[in-house]
């Protein structure tokens, strides 16, 4: 199920892009990929600061705070664009042609890894999202794996390299709330504490 929904989330992400053009198509590739590698990267910083003040909700805070980092970055990500870009660049019509299913294609991929690998965070029961933390999402192609290794390596030592914070540095993200959303499901009730 979770297969044909990502299946559905890219196939709208690509045909709006496509919609738009190539130039714009390409100025949002670029602000989802910032957006998303940010909030990926740095968004247990911000479950780590809400934790003190909302212990209660220790098992929503890394969903929401992982798409919270993400829409606020490309809000503000695509309102900078907007106002630097005021003008659209117009292609020939080869390159429009060609380049605009290419680019939009690219930036539905890049929503569908990180959706995948943000599902991993959600409060739902575990086999959920995959039978077992080996098995691989969306028809094998594994898009929540291939983001996570994009984070760890740009927060290593690519772009996003802080010294000492690199995202996930012994590779077991998957496993770890795997083991979160198993310890979810024994929880007798699920009610907030006062």
């Amino acid at each position: 199920m979770i297969s044909y929904l990502l299946l559905g989330l890219f196939i709208a992400v690509a045909f709006a892009l496509w919609r738009e053009g190539l130039w714009s198509a390409s100025i949002m590739l670029l602000n989802l990929l910032l957006a998303a590698t940010f909030a990926t990267a740095w968004y247990e910083r911000v479950v780590a600061f809400l934790m003190g003040r909302m212990a209660s909700y220790d098992y929503l805070l890394d969903f929401i705070a992982l798409w919270g980092l993400f829409a606020v970055t490309l809000l503000v990500l695509r309102e900078v664009s907007d106002r630097v870009s005021r003008r659209k660049v117009r292609f020939r019509k080869p390159v429009e042609m060609f380049g605009c299913p290419v680019v939009a294609a690219v930036a539905a991929w890049i929503m569908v890894c990180f959706t995948a690998a943000s599902l991993h965070t959600a409060a739902v029961p575990r086999d959920l999202i995959q039978a077992t933390p080996e098995a691989t999402m969306f028809f094998g192609l594994e898009p929540d794996r291939r983001w996570l290794q994009w984070v760890r390596g740009s927060t290593s030592s690519g772009p996003f390299a802080v010294a000492k914070n690199a995202f996930d540095p012994d590779a077991d993200f998957i496993l770890r709330y795997a083991t979160r959303r198993h310890m979810l499901e024994e929880q007798p009730e699920l009610r907030v504490r006062k």
